[in-house]
């Protein structure tokens, strides 16, 4: 590629955060620009019903003079460029940022005029770069793949860690979830999973009333002490006032004492878009809950709050409700004892992925619920002790001319 071509990585940044928020800023030039990536990638062979097909694009930092005093302390990284087609739409994308999308059928008008050097620049070194990696991997399939499993930085790759090596990693920066429950309330824990799995059916309560359901959950809130401190004692419907969502479609205002009640409460309309089981309030993977159920005229209660930022909290109050003789049924439950005794897996995901609800991402018997992206001092040292998953292989279309 000519030097009056190359970009680097500031510059690449810079435009793409810029076309995130421009995707249709389209013109006749820059929609032939992307055509003709289009056709130049087209050769590589593509994956699910999109027409998806992806490459590596490893671009360097540049000289002091590109990035000043940006943050870039790699001298290289790499970008997914990927492409897609969904009718006659056509998608751009680099590293999961829509930056791109034309309707192969309908051209810009002529007169429609988008004057960006900068974009303009990028596509024809795009185009380039994609030419030139399409060329080498038809030239010879093997020898790509295994540059691209050698050099790929892990950054870009899935992965996996077990907690106990992740927590012996980073040391006094660990949350040591096994120190802080304590071996007695572990054991209490382990010994509730292994009933739960053979008594599952008995986990069930005949009747329920609202009275009873705010006294389960004082049951949760007191394993954690959230009210010590409190100068005045509360009620069990007071202390969930404090700590549900507040959207529990008028279960606060039914008659507390009666089975009635509750029965018609919950099989009534007003539960739809509302919130009432989240017990202690927080974000879509981070709140606790305490659902009841209503199947065959018997009513189940089951606490759920895998999150490693409340599973410590949701571990104490499952032991509380045991050690109540509660019938209750813990989600995630052979999981979550994996989790706080630190022998089961984090699941790496690249940097471009956020690391929440990922599950779809790794095997199912690995069984992953947590996940985290690289971005510690001791980098080095979980790559060395994590697990990388195989890259996907890219494959040269042999039928596209």
């Amino acid at each position: 590629m000519h030097k009056a071509m190359e970009m680097f990585i500031p510059q690449i940044d810079n435009i793409i955060d810029h076309l995130q928020s421009n995707t249709e800023l389209i013109d006749l030039e820059i929609y032939n620009k992307l055509k003709a990536i289009n056709k130049e990638i087209s050769c590589i062979k593509p994956k699910g019903d999109d027409d998806i097909r992806e490459l590596w694009l490893d671009v360097s930092r540049g000289t002091i003079k590109e990035f000043e005093n940006a943050p870039y302390p790699d001298e290289k990284k790499w970008y997914q460029f990927t492409t897609s087609k969904y009718q006659d739409k056509l998608f751009f994308f680099f590293d999961s940022k829509l930056i791109f999308s034309i309707n192969e059928k309908e051209e810009p008008e002529k007169e429609r005029k988008y004057i960006d050097k900068n974009i303009c620049k990028f596509l024809t070194w795009l185009f380039y770069r994609v030419k030139n990696e399409t060329e080498k991997l038809k030239q010879n399939v093997e020898s790509y793949n295994r540059y691209l499993e050698k050099n790929l930085s892990y950054n870009k790759r899935f992965g996996r860690i077990k907690r106990r090596d992740f927590w012996d990693n980073i040391g006094d920066n660990a949350i040591r979830l096994d120190e802080r429950l304590g071996a007695e309330r572990i054991d209490k824990l382990r010994k509730f999973v292994d009933e739960s799995k053979k008594h599952k059916s008995s986990a069930t309560i005949p009747q329920i009333t609202a009275d009873d359901y705010f006294k389960y959950c004082e049951i949760c809130y007191n394993a954690n002490d959230y009210f010590k401190e409190s100068s005045k004692g509360l009620s069990p419907k007071e202390k969930y006032l404090q700590m549900a969502d507040g959207r529990d479609a008028g279960l606060r205002s039914i008659e507390s004492n009666s089975q009635e009640a509750f029965h018609n409460w919950y099989h009534g309309g007003e539960r739809i878009g509302a919130h009432p089981w989240e017990i202690c309030t927080g974000g879509n993977s981070t709140h606790i809950s305490l659902y009841a159920y209503h199947m065959e005229n018997k009513w189940s209660l089951r606490l759920a709050g895998s999150s490693v930022a409340r599973v410590e909290e949701t571990v104490k109050m499952a032991v509380a409700l045991y050690e109540k003789n509660t019938p209750f049924i813990l989600s995630e439950a052979e999981a979550i004892l994996r989790m706080v005794t630190g022998i089961d897996y984090i699941g790496i995901v690249p940097d471009y992925i956020f690391p929440r609800y990922c599950h779809s991402y790794f095997p199912k018997d690995d069984k992953i619920i947590d996940f985290m992206q690289l971005g510690f001092e001791e980098n080095k040292t979980i790559i060395a002790n994590g697990y990388w998953y195989p890259l996907e292989r890219r494959e040269y279309d042999r039928t596209i001319v």
